[in-house]
């Protein structure tokens, strides 16, 4: 089985990430994750490099243009010539160097059912406060293209879930969380195997 160069962007925890790279070693996925970008020092994605092995490089936006960032993550991103690029709770916005270079390459986990529940500043518990204000019968994790727009990318897959009456947003968070990561990890196989088509 042939292993595609994968990259992987995290901002947070790196709790997906690391689920990713242990999915890599316990089941030999058709994956290699080649190199992983954080966007701050004190990011989980970090150590989770530390703990795999894995090349790690923290490109921080902080008092740096939009543009000097969008050419140096794209220079990083360049060397290793991923096949896919994933999104894993990156919260800054990609450049559009980054995404000329690697058009339809870039896909990220939205903890809704897109196109409800998105755009800038939707994500996290934000997003889970949302649907249970609106009431809504059922959400779920959506896999997408990035472009230059939040949450506008194509859908590649969708997994829906029922929200059950009375549930807090925290509940809910918690079981949308427990589906996401193999909803996610199971979407990138079958991208890798062409089962799921991207243009």
């Amino acid at each position: 089985m042939n292993n595609h160069p994968i990259m992987a962007l995290g901002s947070g925890q790196g709790s997906t990430i690391e689920f990713f790279c242990e999915k890599m070693i316990l089941e030999k996925a058709p994956f290699e994750i080649k190199a992983l970008v954080a966007d701050q020092p004190n990011s989980g994605v970090v150590k989770v490099a530390k703990t795999f092995n894995i090349p790690c490089y923290v490109v921080e936006y902080k008092n740096k243009d939009f543009k000097l960032w969008d050419k140096e993550l794209c220079q990083i991103l360049l060397s290793y010539k991923p096949q896919l690029i994933l999104l894993a709770g990156f919260l800054k916005k990609i450049g559009p160097v980054v995404l000329n270079h690697f058009e339809n390459k870039i896909i990220n986990s939205h903890p809704a059912l897109l196109p409800e529940f998105s755009g800038h500043g939707m994500y996290g518990l934000k997003v889970h406060q949302a649907v249970i204000q609106e009431q809504k019968a059922q959400t779920g994790v959506t896999i997408h293209i990035v472009n230059q727009n939040y949450d506008e990318g194509q859908i590649l897959a969708q997994k829906k879930i029922p929200v059950q009456k009375g549930a807090s947003a925290l509940e809910l968070e918690k079981k949308v969380k427990k589906i996401e990561k193999d909803f996610y990890f199971e979407t990138v196989v079958k991208i890798l195997k062409g089962e799921i088509p991207i243009p």
